[in-house]
């Protein structure tokens, strides 16, 4: 009887390891939007809104992955995937060009939670008449002084 007891608290075990492995590595969807400023050499050239969509594969600690799209307005969407560089996500945004071959445009960096973000994108150079490199965006965000902080918040360092 001693024994079938035994059999049964291990079996419940591995139940529970096994639900809370599911737990951890199934896919988190996500779907925000953001208000988010878009600025050059320190001055905002536009209000704007950020959409991110998809979903956040967690590995073991430190491995974690979002894969999804970006959206700018309801205009611009870009496929994103974001890797966790310790403490934040990080991309690269790229772009397939006429004869297939990947472009890099710009580049992503979000908190862990996803909450907030700072994007360098050529897209909005050309967009709005910026200096090459010059156009950010940073969110969540209403003014410069927010924008700025954002990056700081996701960095813990000075950024642009």
């Amino acid at each position: 009887m001693k024994r079938k007891g035994q059999w049964i608290l291990a079996g419940a075990a591995a139940l529970i390891l096994l639900y809370g492995g599911y737990e951890w590595f199934r896919p988190q969807h996500v779907e925000r939007e953001y208000s988010s400023v878009i600025y050059s050499n320190n001055e905002v050239v536009k209000h704007s809104t950020i959409g991110l969509k998809g979903d956040v594969w967690r590995g073991v600690p430190g491995s974690s992955e979002f894969t999804g799209e970006l959206t700018l307005d309801g205009a611009l969407h870009y496929d994103v995937k974001l890797k966790d560089s310790g403490g934040y996500y990080m991309g690269i945004l790229t772009v397939l060009d006429a004869y297939r071959s990947r472009h890099s445009i710009g580049s992503i960096i979000a908190s862990q939670k996803l909450d907030k973000f700072w994007i360098m994108l050529t897209d909005l150079d050309e967009r709005y008449g910026l200096a090459g490199g010059e156009g950010y965006i940073s969110g969540p965000a209403n003014t410069l002084e927010e924008a700025l902080q954002t990056g700081k918040d996701i960095l813990g360092s000075d950024i642009h």
